[in-house]
């Protein structure tokens, strides 16, 4: 099997323009992606820097190293002066804060510097915010400089980070963290809390170790840039603010009218992706907005997959992964025809089904609930058994 002489749609992160993000397959452009995002975007480019992104423009995004196709649901930020902590609504306690201290991950000299007193106390720098009811994340990009330990809150519950390596742990219940690696010592540092009360503070701490707020005093401190807090499970990219909140609105990338790239009898829908475990019960992709007559793949409530056919509103197929997908790169295909389906994941089949009947399809919708789109390919023809192992092998 070839993937490029077989496929009838390939589409790798690469050439875009305002609305549109460019396939290699058809080259006559009728499978370039329609594309949408009615506010300004940050990414981080090809030189490992953040930057914003026009209305309209699509996200190739390097975080990870490889250009992916960023779709992120809308976002606001609740947290003011998001690159300012030496400035009001940020208020330092027992430490104070410089500004311009040093290079930010957007490559200016930005970064502001906490520095805690002498005094025996508990060192931070605070904000009273508008947090939302229910689960919301609290991200900051963190540098360690005298001081290597940093410890985020939002209320009283915490976290700690160790900017060394970015490992992290001694959570409060009902707290996850994560860090991301943004080259030059800068990690970005996140805790959710899945049961947030209105307007709870956020709050940086300084911390001596993994589990224990540093109450000395030395002069010392870390970097800090780009604080956001934001109702939702996990952090999405960085939304600058200044003496408001600010809003990110949805990406939004489809192509409708491609019957003839979309196998309509029988196919191959293959996607690669970087999974986040978010945005559950939603698709990852879909050929139709509704479900009414779709294939599909939603993310599950608890973070699994399922391959999903209906036809008229009447379930046709439904396969689901046994296991949670890898955080990571993920390679998944599904594979359709009249009572011969199959779902494949990393190379391993998650199951078939010799029993549907199959809708008629003609568009492809990318939703923000994969995120970060590696590729994905369509064919016209339902590939073997074996072929879609070979596919999918990470």
């Amino acid at each position: 099997m070839s993937n490029y002489t077989d496929a009838s749609l390939i589409y790798y992160p690469s050439g875009y323009k305002a609305g549109k993000a460019y396939s290699l397959k058809p080259t006559n452009g009728s499978g370039d992606l329609d594309f949408t995002r009615a506010s300004t975007a940050t990414r981080v480019n090809s030189n490992g820097l953040i930057e914003s992104v026009a209305t309209g423009v699509p996200r190739i995004d390097y975080t990870s190293g490889c250009g992916k196709l960023l779709l992120e649901p809308q976002r606001t930020n609740l947290a003011f002066r998001s690159q300012e902590l030496d400035v009001s609504p940020w208020t330092p306690i027992a430490a104070s804060v410089t500004s311009n201290a040093a290079i930010a991950p957007d490559g200016t000299l930005t970064a502001d510097k906490l520095i805690d007193t002498v005094t025996v106390t508990n060192h931070r720098v605070q904000q009273a915010t508008s947090s939302a009811i229910g689960v919301n994340t609290f991200s900051v990009f963190a540098k360690k400089s005298e001081l290597q330990y940093v410890a985020l809150r939002i209320g009283s519950d915490i976290g700690y980070f160790n900017l060394n390596d970015g490992t992290f742990g001694a959570l409060s219940v009902g707290i996850t963290a994560s860090t991301v690696y943004y080259g030059d010592g800068w990690y970005r540092c996140s805790i959710t809390k899945t049961s947030a009360s209105a307007n709870e503070s956020i709050l940086i701490n300084t911390a001596d170790s993994i589990g224990n707020i540093f109450y000395g005093g030395t002069n010392g401190g870390f970097f800090l840039w780009g604080a956001q807090l934001e109702a939702g499970s996990y952090p999405t990219s960085y939304i600058p603010t200044l003496g408001t909140s600010v809003t990110r609105v949805a990406d939004d990338a489809r192509k409708n009218g491609i019957s003839s790239l979309i196998g309509q009898t029988e196919g191959v829908i293959y996607f690669e992706f970087d999974y986040k475990k978010n945005q559950i019960n939603t698709p990852l992709f879909q050929t139709s907005l509704g479900t009414t007559n779709a294939i599909y793949v939603l993310c599950l409530s608890d973070f699994k997959l399922r391959f999903i056919i209906n036809l008229g509103g009447v379930s046709q197929v439904s396969i689901t992964t046994a296991t949670v997908p890898n955080l990571g790169i993920n390679k998944l295909a599904i594979a359709y025809k009249a009572n011969d389906a199959a779902f494949y994941l990393n190379g391993t089949q998650v199951g078939v089904d010799n029993s549907c009947s199959i809708p008629t399809v003609d568009s492809i919708y990318l939703t923000t609930a994969n995120q970060n789109t590696q590729a994905f390919m369509t064919f016209t023809t339902r590939l073997s058994n074996t072929d879609l192992a070979t596919l999918t092998t990470l």
